[in-house]
């Protein structure tokens, strides 16, 4: 129903009925429709960590293994992903945009979001370890970087399936010179510890 109708479309009262439930039934294991959702997304993420398990097993280590062939796996991996599953990618930036009007849904959003960096970020952090290089940011970084060029890229998408696709953001990942590591807040610290 969240994908048919849209975060904001969809009603719990929907919701119920179609999955043959009464409204009592519902309220009963959700306060609210954001309560729902947020079940729906921890289940999603869940999902994903296993979807992202079995693409760094996947992951073949082979001589002259580089960043570059870890990263390009990995677009091919989530843009395959994306594209059987475009519509919750906008439905999850709507909830995004609604939660971020309410402080206290907004919280309970980004503890549930760092699941998934964390999840992102584990495959990062793999993917440059068995290429034994160190990647130019930690990968908690790269993952939200990544992440946010995603939900751009998916909004771009939804008016031309042709712009900014997945590949191409690897592509520009693995050609971040190692010297981003020195402009980075972390890397600022680093040296201010240094000196």
């Amino acid at each position: 129903m969240f994908l048919a109708r849209g975060y904001h479309g969809a009603s719990l009262e929907q919701i119920a009925d179609a999955a043959g439930f009464s409204k009592g039934v519902v309220y009963s294991q959700f306060e609210s429709k954001a309560d729902l959702f947020l079940a729906l997304l921890e289940q999603r993420i869940n999902e994903r960590k296993g979807d992202n398990a079995r693409f760094v097993e996947r992951l073949v280590l082979r001589d002259g293994f580089t960043v570059h062939d870890g990263l390009r796996a990995l677009a091919e991996h989530v843009t395959e992903r994306d594209r059987a599953d475009a519509e919750w990618g906008l439905l999850v930036i709507e909830f995004r945009v609604h939660a971020a009007r309410n402080p206290d849904l907004n919280r309970r959003y980004a503890e549930v979001h760092e699941r998934t960096v964390a999840g992102v970020a584990g495959v990062l952090a793999t993917i440059y370890d068995r290429a034994g290089e160190a990647p130019p940011l930690p990968a908690s970084d790269l993952a939200r970087t990544l992440l946010t060029v995603g939900a751009g890229a998916r909004l771009e998408q939804a008016t031309n399936s042709e712009v900014l696709p997945n590949a191409l953001v690897a592509e520009l990942l693995a050609r971040v010179p190692s010297s981003v590591r020195t402009a980075s807040p972390a890397g600022r610290a680093k040296r201010r510890r240094v000196a």
